[in-house]
């Protein structure tokens, strides 16, 4: 990705430009450990590059980019909308400040996120969007990705391309407490959390639709659970030894192992209620077939399945 034209043979680039129609921008790291500098490396700047391709294309129907509901979380809590609010009135222009970033490695606006990762985000979105009139842009924003519902098959998804998951494994490796970890997070916010095939559809759909500007793809187009909903159906899916060692696991001559401050700090004063608006995909709700957001499952049996699957992985039982 940092390589001039991504390296392709110049006879490649111009058959690209003669003929594509459709580009979908999805490669990301979504790393919540990473600076700034690592975040505007792999998630802001190949948009840009490949944008600077992309607008040579004479056939060109749609760009779309995949983004996160992370680029609006410097905003407090309360209902997000599809668009983008700038983290400062006054704030320079985003060439201005990509090209600080890219000079001193900080900004004074990184700390308005709740992870550098955010703030990458947010960029490529500003960035992108200076592109409007040159060609059509569509900006798909999920939430937190759960594993599928049903495509390519019920429960795919890596375990390390799920953030709840990682954070479980990352609490459980370093022997921190898992209960300690949830409690921490207010319980009557919802976890936002998107299956994987639910994002892929709305995209889909948005880009046959011709859609244009900014969509979410968040847990109101699917069912939204609360942090306590989630911790009891935890319970109730796992076994009791699995639930035994979960707590175990944390502690130190029986006592809980406390988590280290940043990721404390990232629960407790970061974390927000936020509630992802998905107005622009509400009437596509009850659409079937391949693309559709009407998916068939039993949603209780996945989500048994996934916590009994996750406690084999996590504590081996």
């Amino acid at each position: 990705m940092d390589y001039q034209d991504f390296g392709l043979d110049p006879q490649d680039l111009e058959t690209l430009r003669r003929e594509v129609t459709v580009v979908v921008h999805a490669a990301a790291n979504i790393s919540l450990a990473q600076s700034l500098m690592e975040s505007i490396e792999s998630d802001t700047m190949p948009v840009i590059r490949l944008a600077k391709i992309v607008e040579t294309f004479s056939k060109l129907n749609i760009f779309v980019h995949i983004s996160s509901t992370f680029a609006q979380m410097h905003l407090p809590s309360g209902i997000v909308k599809e668009t983008i609010v700038k983290v400062d009135e006054n704030e320079p222009p985003p060439q201005e400040q990509l090209s600080s970033i890219l000079a001193t490695g900080h900004s004074p606006y990184t700390s308005r996120f709740i992870t550098p990762y955010g703030h990458g985000k947010y960029l490529a979105e500003r960035l992108l969007l200076e592109y409007q009139g040159k060609f059509p842009i569509l900006i798909i924003r999920p939430s937190a990705i759960s594993p599928a519902l049903l495509d390519p098959y019920p429960l795919y998804g890596p375990d390390a391309a799920i953030p709840l998951h990682t954070v479980l494994a990352i609490t459980i490796s370093r022997e921190f407490d898992f209960w300690e970890a949830l409690d921490v997070l207010p319980h009557n916010y919802i976890f936002d959390e998107v299956p994987v095939d639910v994002v892929g559809n709305v995209s889909l759909l948005h880009m046959a639709l011709g859609t244009t500007g900014i969509v979410h793809a968040a847990a109101q187009l699917h069912i939204p659970l609360t942090v306590r909903e989630y911790a009891e159906k935890g319970r109730k899916y796992t076994s009791k030894e699995g639930l035994e060692r979960l707590g175990a696991s944390g502690r130190l001559d029986g006592k809980p192992r406390q988590l280290p401050f940043e990721f404390h700090r990232l629960l407790t004063e970061s974390w927000r209620d936020w509630i992802f608006d998905c107005g622009r995909s509400r009437q596509l709700l009850e659409t079937t077939g391949s693309i559709g957001l009407d998916i068939p499952h039993d949603f209780e049996l996945l989500l048994q399945r996934r916590f009994e699957k996750l406690s084999k992985t996590l504590v081996g039982v």
